[in-house]
């Protein structure tokens, strides 16, 4: 198989009308009784536009033909192409989407989660038995070396972590000097179930995703440099990192972290909260965060079920999605971040999700990777006349891909693709690759595939 830049470059130099590759508007239909629909003057575009319908119909089935898949693409609220746009496919990270405009419709884009450090009673003399530093399922809670190590990526440049150094700060602005009974995690807002029971194995090899809970900080990774490794206990690990920057900063505290509820009525000693939502869905949205969807997720199930879980989130996900009036046919999930094979969504429901966008005045597509530009698609399209202009969020597994969002080409649209069959990662990319190409020239003469 050719690369897919490669033959996507291919796909973008066909025809004259992608040259130019600006935008054209949809002909005018101000109607009048001197003037009809049907006028002579209104023809050529008009036939013009039902052409380039056809090309694109054309395209799409051969592109398509051998996979289980669907299309939707609207020019506004106007389809432009619906191919089996109610077909249940494994719609991989395109999921996100869901999750991602359920939890801003709960949960708001200016919230914050906000993780703190509290004692039985307040500390006498700088010095309590001990501490507990209690999660609220913030999930880019970061010591300074991993938010370093993230600053490297560039798929990660647009994640603010949470910074737990600022706790540290905090408890020595406290006049914390020792804490004998050392620092002890909380994580009792969720379930402790660390991993989703029938997800692939590779996930947890592969580190593909760190251990779920309410307190995980640098993902949950106890070593992120490869080799990684998994925090066994991600609330007893957050707790030790804290305990280490403490006592850099001079508190007399044990350096290893254990496991713990906080009393009820505890103090807050110190406390750092996270960005606000909209950015931690941006970042979700752009670097396909699985653990951040997760914990969203439950997040969700927490406030409308009152379970920290991935059942009653994603249980809690749907009924959030038809309480905003979104088609939910079709839709089962097992899992928030989209890594579970057995769910499904359809096309129309990505479709409707990006035309309406969540409540609260947040729009997902200022939340989503550019290509060329950020995230997912960071090093894809780049230097054709795509990057820049297509935002999507990919969506990959070994015989899954889908692509969802929006690109200005010579039509401004939002579309969705799920294709599921016989093809690798690599191949359900160039899929993707190829149907932004055929969207762009819309309505112009197609290329052949």
């Amino acid at each position: 198989m050719r690369k897919p830049l490669a033959l996507a470059l291919a796909v973008l130099s066909v025809g004259s009308a992608w040259a130019a590759l600006r935008p054209e508007p949809a002909p005018a239909v101000a109607l009048t009784p001197e003037r009809p629909l049907w006028s002579p003057d209104r023809l050529p575009a008009l036939l013009a536009e039902a052409q380039g319908t056809v090309d694109l119909e054309r395209a799409v089935d051969q592109l398509l033909g051998r996979f289980h898949s669907c299309v939707a693409v609207y020019e506004g609220d106007r389809p432009v192409l619906l191919r089996q746009p109610d077909r249940p496919l494994t719609p991989a990270s395109t999921q996100k989407l869901l999750v991602a405009a359920v939890a801003l419709a709960v949960l708001g884009p200016d919230f914050r989660f906000e993780t703190k450090v509290v004692a039985a009673a307040p500390p006498r003399d700088g010095v309590p038995g001990a501490l507990w530093l209690v999660g609220s399922g913030d999930p880019f809670l970061s010591t300074p070396e991993y938010a370093d190590f993230l600053a490297a990526k560039p798929r990660d440049q647009d994640r603010k972590p949470t910074p737990l150094a600022e706790v540290a700060d905090g408890l020595v602005k406290a006049g914390i000097r020792g804490v004998p009974g050392g620092i002890r995690g909380d994580d009792s807002r969720y379930d402790r179930i660390r991993a989703v029971p029938t997800w692939k194995p590779s996930y947890i090899i592969e580190s593909e995703i760190g251990p779920l809970g309410a307190l995980v900080v640098n993902g949950g990774f106890s070593t992120f440099t490869p080799p990684e490794r998994r925090a066994a206990d991600p609330a007893a690990h957050a707790a030790g990192e804290l305990a280490r920057l403490a006592h850099d900063r001079g508190v007399d505290v044990p350096l290893a972290g254990e496991s713990g509820t906080a009393p009820e009525h505890a103090v807050t000693v110190a406390a750092v909260r996270s960005e606000p939502l909209r950015e931690i869905v941006a970042a979700m949205l752009r670097e396909s965060d699985n653990l951040a969807a997760e914990l969203l997720t439950k997040e969700v199930g927490r406030l409308r079920a009152g379970e920290g879980s991935t059942a009653a989130g994603t249980a809690a996900v749907t009924r959030e999605l038809a309480g905003l009036g979104l088609p939910v046919a079709g839709l089962r999930l097992g899992d928030g971040s989209g890594l579970e094979v057995t769910n499904t969504a359809t096309c129309t429901l990505l479709a409707s999700v990006l035309r309406r966008g969540p409540r609260g005045g947040a729009s997902l597509r200022d939340l989503l990777p550019v290509a060329g530009r950020s995230g997912t698609l960071v090093k894809r399209l780049v230097d054709t006349p795509l990057a820049g202009r297509l935002a999507a969020k990919t969506g990959s597994l070994e015989g899954v891909t889908g692509l969802a969002g929006f690109l200005d080409g010579r039509r401004q649209l939002s579309f969705a693709l799920l294709a599921n069959g016989a093809f690798s990662e690599a191949g359900g990319r160039l899929l993707q690759d190829r149907l932004a190409a055929l969207l762009a020239m819309y309505p112009g003469p197609q290329p052949q595939l």
